[in-house]
């Protein structure tokens, strides 16, 4: 079974290059366009959406739905990484900031003492969503439509790749349900 991803939007936040995590912004006007432009992306098969419920997803899923028109569900487990203090901030603004970096690339990741989430704590919560995608629409394909940290969470779950680069905003990532629950129980 295939999922895709898409990361939603740019927003002011990314623009300054400063991480959002829980900070629920909407997108940008470039987000907007980029929304729009991310509908000929989306593949035929594709019949249901599902989003993170903070702003800047279900803006930009609801401007894909607008042309799609599929059945569109809001999912708590799609939510961003919880950064605690860390959110807003520029990586370079934070003490050893290139090194928090990498770990968050690398799923790595324990912003527990800051008043976020470790990786395991999200990994957990992709998985069950995962469980339930497949248990919901066994062998129907699915858009999500997400954060740049909830997708290298999929890349990590799949490849066991550490992304180091950069997710791009409305780039469309394809998984295989199936593998990562394999490699994965």
């Amino acid at each position: 079974m295939k999922i895709y991803c898409l990361r939603h939007g740019l927003t002011e936040l990314n623009k300054q290059k400063k991480v959002n995590g829980e900070i629920d912004e909407p997108i940008s006007p470039e987000g907007i366009e980029q929304a729009k432009a991310a509908i000929s992306l989306i593949p035929k098969e594709v019949k249901y959406i599902y989003t993170s419920p903070m702003l800047r997803a279900r803006q930009t899923a609801k401007i894909i739905n607008s042309k799609l028109q599929h059945s569109l569900s809001i999912a708590e487990n799609l939510t961003e990484i919880r950064m605690g203090s860390f959110a807003g901030k520029a990586w370079t603004d934070l003490e050893g900031g290139e090194e928090l970096k990498h770990k968050h690339r690398s799923i790595q990741f324990n912003y527990q003492p800051q008043g976020g989430e470790s990786a395991q704590d999200v990994i957990k919560r992709v998985l069950e969503f995962v469980k339930k995608i497949k248990a919901s629409h066994d062998d129907q394909e699915v858009l999500i439509v997400t954060h740049g940290g909830i997708i290298r969470t999929f890349h990590f779950l799949e490849h066991g790749e550490k992304i180091a680069n950069n997710i791009e905003h409305t780039a469309l990532h394809q998984f295989d349900l199936d593998k990562i629950l394999k490699s994965n129980s």
